[in-house]
């Protein structure tokens, strides 16, 4: 199995919920590297620390990982993780938009490079979320002919509602391995200055993405992926 990994933000709700990850986690036997991060001045700037993040975690581990948010935890084995031999894993709602929540990360040179293009993206287009970033990513080293990638099913995580009793039965009643508590609908601020999420990416991006057919991109095709000077700002720090 993986190890599992996230980071959270220090002295904000995600520090109780990141506990929480761990605790189930260890419950399943399983190894994790569950650390704190700086925050930063927005949800979607604290976001982007993660691809760099793993980039870190991936690096020291001689073992595939497993990338889960902080404020999810495990509900059972994820034994569908076990059977991967490919670069990375991730679910792919739509057929075209990548779900962060949980992403399987091999220890390929193939997973590496996929990492570094994501965190690269990550550092110079912040503002940009970073599950729109990993498949800006997946493009680029499927153009290249170099990255495997494994779907995973949809019905590998669930969500809480907005209510807590449909929260409740949500939990009580899935088959998931993942649940997430969506504390971003809490904790960030609505409105957050010039985000790029995923209702901003143009229908050609979708379609290609969902035949994985890949091609390579003008100038002006970047642009409507928000690869912007407005996105860039302001530009992390990754020390």
């Amino acid at each position: 199995m993986p190890v599992i990994v996230s980071y959270y933000t220090a002295d904000t709700p995600y520090e109780a919920l990141a506990r929480k990850l761990q605790k189930s986690a260890e419950r399943l036997g399983l190894d994790t590297v569950i650390e704190p991060r700086p925050r930063r001045s927005s949800w979607v700037e604290n976001c982007a620390v993660k691809a760099n993040f793993i980039k870190d975690v991936w690096q020291r581990s001689e073992r595939p990982i497993c990338w889960i948010d902080a404020d999810a935890e495990l509900l059972r084995l994820p034994h569908e993780l076990a059977a991967i031999q490919s670069d990375f894993g991730v679910v792919k709602r739509g057929g075209w938009n990548f779900y962060g929540g949980q992403i399987f990360f091999g220890k390929s040179v193939a997973a590496g490079q996929l990492i570094d293009r994501w965190a690269a993206y990550c550092t110079d287009y912040p503002l940009v979320w970073d599950q729109v970033s990993l498949g800006y990513a997946w493009w680029d080293l499927s153009l290249a002919g170099g990255v495997r990638a494994t779907w995973l099913d949809e019905n590998i995580f669930s969500k809480a509602s907005r209510q807590s009793v449909k929260t409740w039965l949500r939990r009580r009643l899935t088959r998931a391995a993942f649940f997430h508590a969506q504390e971003s609908r809490r904790s960030r601020t609505p409105g957050e200055s010039r985000e790029f999420g995923s209702d901003d990416i143009p229908r050609w991006w979708q379609n290609a993405a969902k035949a994985e057919q890949p091609f390579p991109l003008s100038e002006a095709q970047k642009v409507e992926l928000g690869l912007t000077e407005e996105h860039s700002l302001p530009k992390l720090s990754v020390a």
